[in-house]
């Protein structure tokens, strides 16, 4: 995952691939320059497996989709902003999902998928966990059985 410099937005880790819940599945996982963890993923059904037991860690939970089919989209450029306007976070989403850990706050999450963007505000309070689901109007195909659980970057499944 690649997070970018915004005004005084510093990386304080960088995404690394990491082994989540003692399965094989990968995700990119880091910490925001505020002390937020987060985690990346969901590309397989194993990693969305391995995210899913790992979801009451986080407060906020973010999801991109396809409109039409509802098939999880990839690759989408995704900025969280505090009541400030301060990003919180903002990077390209190696998967489907996003599991921030948020303070208590408002928070504006914006997502961008091939030039569309969508938006949602929520508020998060102690021990709240909130689920923000982009959808936008692209084509992508929902996985067949047997297609392996991965997608590629515009959303279809990969030819065999």
């Amino acid at each position: 995952m690649r997070l970018l410099a915004a005004g005084t937005l510093a990386v304080m880790a960088f995404g690394s691939l990491v082994s989540l819940a003692g399965n094989a599945a990968a995700a990119e996982e880091g910490v925001t320059a505020q002390g937020s963890r987060f985690v990346s993923g969901g590309v397989s059904t194993e990693e969305q497996a391995a995210l899913h037991t790992q979801r009451e860690q986080f407060s906020l939970w973010v999801v991109t989709a396809a409109r039409r089919s509802g098939a999880y989209l990839a690759k989408a450029r995704v900025k969280v902003l505090d009541a400030q306007r301060n990003a919180v976070f903002d990077g390209e989403l190696d998967g489907p999902w996003l599991l921030i850990d948020l303070p208590a706050g408002r928070y504006l999450v914006e997502a961008q998928v091939n030039g569309q963007t969508q938006q949602r505000v929520t508020t998060i309070h102690p021990g709240d966990h909130h689920q923000a689901i982009l959808y936008f109007d692209v084509d992508a195909d929902v996985l067949p059985p047997g297609a392996g659980g991965r997608i590629d970057e515009t959303g279809k499944a990969p030819q065999r």
